[in-house]
């Protein structure tokens, strides 16, 4: 009998031991990079969230208080936030620690411990679209710092061991101006998920008060691989670079087919340079195509909306600072216009 009829005769009696010595080292490995503290990259993919109307048509149609969430802590407020599949990721000022609800129940699930830097006030975040293992829960989260004094993003990963999470930090983008004139004041950034674009908006001025001649200069770059430590992004290179007049005080928001929906300002009934403000920017075509001046007046709901995220099913949510929770309900005009008229 020839080696070959050999071999095949073996496996045919034995399937079990090939079996075992086929399968079980690619389960081993597996396991190895699954489970390990390695660093493995993993080309698993998250798209990001749409709203499902045409951007050119949202139209807010009202703001409902939805319950509230537990207390931050007893000296550190809510900041940034974003929202993955059913979970609702809020960040604390200065990153001392982040908390994760369920988006509709708005149970807290999980409180993550952030590492405290006065530096960092967490003013917007959104989830990027790796993961950075195959076992992680969350892809990486990137928390835009907005101090004048570090103007970088920096993307953290989420991750579980036994019952407890913690956050490990990835990679820094530090936003570089190459001229004096280039500065821009409490710079955020947010991601264009169909582009593949990052953006940065700060103000032309050192103060983040609306004034006629203080500005919001946004900035466009490629958004960097995770897996460079540490990237510069230098504003004598943009993709794109443009200017809006500004409102006061930025806050979270998020990008949606190239349209920016973000909150501004405080809660202030009196000083119309204080008033919630919420506004839609077309970013391929440079220009605010909806803005709501005065949430208050129009809704009757004055609070610092700290940020607008939406979650997989598609609800705008906003936190008005300390706790309380809402809804902004919207609608699509033109679908409107189409079910009157048919």
């Amino acid at each position: 009998m020839d080696k070959k009829s050999k071999f095949i005769s073996f496996i045919t009696k034995y399937p079990v031991v090939l079996t075992l010595v086929l399968i079980v080292p690619m389960i081993i490995n597996i396991g190895r990079y699954v489970f390990s503290d390695e660093t493995v990259f993993y080309n698993n993919y998250y798209s990001g969230k749409e709203l499902d109307v045409d951007d050119a048509s949202f139209r807010l149609t009202g703001i409902k208080k939805i319950g509230k969430v537990a207390q931050a802590s007893a000296n550190y407020s809510y900041q940034g936030a974003d929202c993955y599949k059913d979970k609702y990721v809020v960040c604390l000022d200065n990153l001392e620690a982040i908390h994760i609800y369920d988006s509709n129940s708005l149970r807290l699930l999980h409180t993550v411990n952030g590492s405290f830097n006065r530096d960092y006030h967490c003013n917007q975040i959104f989830f990027g679209n790796d993961y950075y293992k195959m076992s992680d829960e969350f892809p990486l989260l990137y928390i835009s710092m907005e101090n004048p004094n570090v103007r970088s993003t920096i993307a953290y990963r989420i991750y579980k061991r036994a019952d407890q999470y913690y956050l490990e930090e990835v990679s820094t983008l530090k936003l570089v101006f190459d001229k004096p004139e280039d500065t821009i004041y409490y710079p955020n950034s947010y991601y264009d998920y169909e582009e593949g674009l990052i953006y940065y908006g700060g103000y032309t001025e050192a103060t983040y008060m609306r004034s006629d001649t203080n500005k919001l200069r946004y900035y466009s770059f490629p958004m960097p691989s995770y897996r460079e430590e540490y990237v510069e992004l230098h504003t004598d290179n943009p993709i794109d670079r443009f200017e809006l007049p500004s409102e006061t005080a930025t806050q979270g928001g998020f990008i949606s087919h190239s349209h920016l929906y973000q909150t501004f300002s405080f809660n202030s009934k009196d000083n119309p340079l204080r008033m919630p403000v919420m506004r839609v920017v077309d970013l391929k075509n440079k220009k605010i195509i909806k803005e709501y001046k005065n949430l208050g007046e129009e809704f009757g709901v004055y609070e610092e909306f700290e940020h607008v995220a939406i979650n997989e099913d598609g609800k705008m949510i906003s936190l008005g600072n300390p706790t309380s929770i809402y809804e902004f309900n919207y609608a699509d005009s033109d679908k409107e216009n189409e079910e009157r008229i048919a």
